[in-house]
């Protein structure tokens, strides 16, 4: 590549998505590489008029669509029959602008998201980064000249949909940099702990539309493992769904409560409960690394941090119910490969500081980080750059 070759399209809805073009743009900032970049747009800066309308119609279903009624029953029917494949009325109107702003554009462009390579179909020099580590058929889209995929796993439904495995680049597991710098120190750090008398602490994360039925799993669970005598370390948005909740369960059990933003610095061993605020996608990921060693255990829905459970050994409880087309892969893989315990009428949340527990005592614990350590490449950001400063 020149100097200023490369050109990023994000969506930015959601984080699953947009986090993964972040993790190209920060390790080619931290090799001092940015130039490299031209141009990084999103969707909403390019689109005007019925365009953005439908873009900022897809954004606010996101948001919404986790909740239970209508808006959250139009948006399961309306992803459960997406074929990017055959683009309709609603996509040619998304892709009105884009088409045009690149169309005579042959510098390479990176998307994350399978509906911009519908979008973008058969433009020269299109890269597709798919950067979960399931393929649902929603995300395998005909039109990209290079696929940057974790594993094999991840490149088949590719290959087997037609595409050449000379298109595919399996990168590792795109793990954020700044975590696979400590994943080292941290699993065994981990083990020692998990091996030891003293509390565990867990991390709680939520998505980013925060669904209802998420944010009462989490807030349920958050209670038990106080109960328990264990931590929490939970993370959320600035006044979002997740802060408000937590603020007040914690508040009725008379639970001490820290609370943390970016500029602070989290504690060596913090308080039986930590609430994590942030308000953008940089702020959680520099708190999350300020924290990360401290974490025993992964309390999440199963979307992008499933990448933590099965490339950085940390033992993980998925919340539910799965939502969108990757989750309830992911959650498949996790328990499948016995890395994660499911949240559900067996395992339930207002249970998880005893499960945590007798987890602990039979050595589970310890096992599923195991199962976790080792097994993949985690620098997929790093060897995606290698391709694309030398390819």
């Amino acid at each position: 590549m020149n100097s200023t070759d490369l050109d990023i399209l994000y969506t930015n809805i959601g984080r699953g998505h947009p986090f993964y073009l972040d993790g190209i743009i920060e390790v080619l900032s931290t090799r001092e590489q940015a130039s490299c970049v031209s141009s990084q747009r999103d969707v909403f800066d390019i689109s005007t008029g019925l365009s953005l309308a439908a873009w900022r119609l897809a954004r606010w279903l996101y948001r919404r669509g986790s909740s239970p009624g209508v808006v959250g029953s139009a948006y399961r029917w309306i992803r459960s029959g997406n074929d990017y494949n055959r683009p309709g009325t609603m996509l040619n109107l998304m892709a009105g602008q884009i088409r045009r702003k690149y169309a005579d554009d042959t510098a390479p462009l990176i998307v994350a998201h399978p509906i911009l390579v519908a979008c973008l179909r058969g433009r020269a020099n299109l890269i597709y980064q798919h950067g979960e580590l399931v393929t649902p058929s929603e995300a395998v889209v005909h039109g990209a000249e290079k696929i940057l995929v974790p594993t094999d796993d991840a490149a088949r439904p590719f290959i087997r949909a037609g595409y050449s495995p000379d298109d595919l680049i399996v990168s590792g597991l795109f793990i954020e940099p700044a975590l696979v710098n400590l994943a080292t120190d941290a699993y065994d750090a981990r083990l020692k702990r998990l091996a030891s008398n003293q509390p565990l602490t867990g991390a709680f994360f939520s998505s980013g539309a925060e669904p209802k039925h998420h944010v009462e799993q989490i807030v349920t669970a958050v209670g038990s493992v106080i109960r328990c005598g264990g931590r929490a370390i939970v993370f959320a948005q600035h006044g979002g769904r997740l802060v408000r909740a937590v603020r007040g369960h914690l508040a009725e059990a008379s639970v001490h409560l820290s609370e943390i933003s970016p500029g602070d610095s989290c504690p060596p061993r913090p308080d039986s409960a930590v609430l994590v605020c942030y308000s953008n996608r940089r702020e959680i990921d520099v708190l999350t690394a300020m924290s990360f060693e401290q974490f025993d255990y992964l309390v999440s829905p199963s979307h992008e941090r499933t990448n933590w459970a099965i490339g950085l050994g940390l033992p993980m409880f998925v919340i539910g119910p799965p939502i969108g087309p990757f989750a309830p892969l992911n959650r498949d893989l996790l328990i499948r490969t016995q890395i994660a315990c499911e949240l559900d009428s067996t395992h339930r949340a207002c249970d998880l500081g005893d499960i945590v527990a007798a987890f602990r005592s039979s050595g589970e614990l310890a096992a599923m980080a195991a199962r976790g350590w080792g097994q993949y490449r985690i620098d997929g950001f790093g060897n995606a750059v290698d391709f694309l400063l030398n390819n």
